[in-house]
């Protein structure tokens, strides 16, 4: 995955959070929590692959509303994919974000995150905007889309330098499946897992 949301959502768990205001929002100290939660596993030697992987695999399962992330990736072709089709491509999808981002993922070496604000987007969402500091280079944008669901805060989207995940994913995605099919999707995204186990375990 070359996208430069790819490559800052792999960097953006590299760095510890600053918080200016000391009356924080809820959702900016929700990402907050989330980037603190990261660095735990991110201290691991990167050759422990199994350790991060299983690291990221909690922050995903706790902090992102995969289900939600799931539906909008494959966009219109949801509502037409057989139940089996759904769990299958939901399965293979977030081994996809597991393999890819674990092997993007450095070590850390405490950069910061620098949370400015956040402002509603809908009644539901709120997009908390954050510089991400690096020593010597220009500070790169991430924002993040946070929701209020019925397990309390999630994560649904991340956006780097104004290229979103999820519209990335889904025109990827839909654009396959429109000439072949959700299952060659779903193949296709089962050979690239292969692939990039292989490459990290080599």
């Amino acid at each position: 995955m070359t996208s430069v949301t790819a490559a800052a959502t792999a960097i953006m768990l590299g760095f510890s959070a600053s918080i200016a205001s000391q009356a924080t929002p809820p959702q900016e100290q929700f990402v907050g929590e989330l980037i603190d939660k990261a660095i735990k596993f991110l201290e691991l030697p990167v050759e422990e692959r199994a350790q991060r992987e299983a690291g990221f695999r909690a922050l995903l399962n706790q902090n992102f509303d995969m289900p939600t992330i799931v539906r909008l990736v494959l966009g219109r072709h949801w509502r037409t994919a057989t139940p089996r089709q759904k769990s299958r491509f939901a399965r293979v999808f977030k081994t996809h974000l597991l393999q890819v981002y674990t092997s993007q993922l450095g070590l850390y070496q405490g950069e910061t995150i620098e949370i400015e604000k956040s402002a509603p987007l809908s009644k539901k969402d709120t997009v908390i905007y954050t510089l991400i500091l690096r020593d010597g280079e220009i500070p790169l944008r991430l924002d993040w889309r946070v929701r209020e669901t019925n397990h309390g805060l999630k994560v649904i989207d991340v956006v780097a330098e104004g290229v979103s995940m999820l519209t990335t994913k889904r025109s990827e995605f839909t654009s396959v499946v429109a000439r072949e099919g959700v299952d060659a999707l779903i193949g296709r995204l089962e050979d690239l897992n292969i692939k990039i186990k292989e490459a990290a375990e080599s």
